[in-house]
Order: structure tokens, then sequence, then C-alpha cells
């Protein structure tokens, strides 16, 4: 596929401006991927790529927060016929700074992952 980045960065809602993002960095960029998911035929044919690209590693699952990538993670573990996880978002109150936000596997999920190889 030709101009993919080009194309790809087409289907966001891009802002530029500055941004205080979830791990407490600073960015002048942002990408609002809600959007990637309103037209989900355009954005197959990068999904399958992704698959293609993911399937020589010969992965058995695929893991996304709950929110946004998790919608992408199932879609890959359609498309390789692989097990599919989420985590779920905990905010630290205790934590002021860079990292106060964790992505957790939910307590039902973690014994399925249990003992299985994770990169």
């Amino acid at each position: 596929m030709q101009n993919v980045s080009k194309d790809l960065l087409a289907l966001f809602a891009g802002r530029e401006g500055h941004f205080k993002l979830e791990s407490g960095h600073h960015g002048n960029l942002w990408l609002d991927l809600d959007h990637l998911f309103l037209r989900p035929q355009k954005l197959q044919p990068f999904i399958a790529e992704l698959a293609q690209r993911l399937a020589k590693f010969e992965v058995k699952g695929v893991c996304g927060p709950l929110l946004g990538g998790a919608l992408l993670a199932q879609v890959i573990a359609i498309e390789l016929n692989i097990e599919f996880y989420y985590t779920e978002r905990f905010v630290n109150p205790q934590a002021d700074g860079l990292y106060s936000v964790e992505y957790r596997l939910p307590k039902p999920l973690q014994e399925a992952i249990r003992g299985k190889r994770r990169v």
C-alpha cells in the first residue's frame, strides 16, 4: 500500500496546540483515536495490513485498553483468530505527575492469561 501513513493519518482528527498527555508528558499534536472507528470499512485495510505484519511473530493473543485500543485489539484478534484481552483504566489518586494512569487486566482475564508469554 502506497502512502499508507498519509491515508491512515487522514482518518484521525488531529489538532495542534499544547496538550498534557495521559502519561503526564506534554505534546503539540493530539490525535483523536475515536474518529478512527467512525468508518470501519475505511480502517479495515490498515487493520488487515497490521494483522499481516503481526502474524509473522506468531502472537497468541492481543490486548488493548477498554477505551479505543480494545476496539482495534479485538478486530486484530478476529483477523488473526487469536485471543483478545482488554485492560481497564485506573487513575492512581496518590500519583501526581508522570504515569499516574495505569491499565489493569480485569481479574477474570488475569487467570486466562496466567502462564502465557507477554511482550
